[in-house]
């Protein structure tokens, strides 16, 4: 009987320990939207390519997507045409996924010293 009490437990904490690591697979190759300021934004993901649609899709900021983790992205900049953009060509963006719910993907940036939290979702 304590063998099963033992297995229960083992494959009790094996189960929990899966959740700790999101499932970022269903980042890539997909589109997904967020806010910032009261608007949407649109963010696509295709292949190494990535684009953010801003004001309605008038304006967009294009970068490529080097995945150095299952979790983890860089963004090089590559093209914008959004007014008042304050990062340059070239320039990189450290994306870190904390959290996959759902719909919902839980991320952190960094660039330029300057770091954040936000959530985008798939649509």
């Amino acid at each position: 009987m304590k063998k099963i009490y033992k297995l229960i437990l083992f494959f009790g904490v094996l189960s929990l320990m899966s959740f700790d690591k999101p499932n970022c697979g269903s980042i890539k190759n997909s589109n997904f939207k967020y806010r910032n300021n009261k608007k949407d934004i649109f963010v696509s993901f295709k292949g190494d390519k990535y684009i953010e649609y801003h004001n309605k899709k008038e304006h967009y900021i294009k970068a490529d997507i080097k995945w150095v983790s299952e979790c983890a992205y860089t963004l090089s900049i590559t093209e914008s045409n959004l007014p008042d953009f304050p990062f340059k060509k070239g320039m990189k963006l450290n994306i870190s996924i904390n959290k996959v719910s759902g719909k919902k993907v839980y991320y952190t940036a960094n660039l330029a010293g300057r770091s954040w939290e936000n959530r985008m979702t798939k649509i």
